[in-house]
């Protein structure tokens, strides 16, 4: 499994110093990569019903200003070619996600993630 941030951008805000898009791509990564684990252990599961199971998850979501929290993510279906099984892994793990310390800007994100199913044993 991989995943990579495809485009990550902020709505302009006030207030508060806010993140740099790039720290702010930054800072959201880290706040993913923590259910990288949680993505892994489900996408195994799937495996053990599917061993073919593989594709690309493509995630679009945004992050609430002042709260920091991950919200409306859903999967894009025109880039993601995954059995839904997996994109379900993937969505369910981002339920709970935040971002802190919170910004004062709205984020918007699209993050890939790439599964690739190991070669069947002989």
């Amino acid at each position: 499994m991989s995943r990579a941030a495809v485009v990550v951008w902020l709505a302009a805000g006030c207030g508060a110093t806010a993140r740099s898009s790039s720290a702010y791509r930054d800072a959201t990564l880290k706040v993913i990569a923590v259910k990288d684990p949680v993505i892994k252990a489900c996408y195994d599961q799937v495996l053990a019903s599917t061993p073919a199971a593989s594709g690309v998850v493509t995630v679009t979501f945004a992050i609430e200003p002042g709260s920091g929290k991950l919200t409306g993510a859903k999967l894009d279906p025109t880039r993601t070619s995954a059995p839904d099984a997996v994109g379900q892994c993937v969505l369910s793990s981002l339920a709970d996600l935040m971002l802190s310390p919170a910004d004062p800007n709205r984020g918007e994100g699209t993050w890939m993630w790439s599964f690739t199913a190991p070669p069947p044993r002989s």
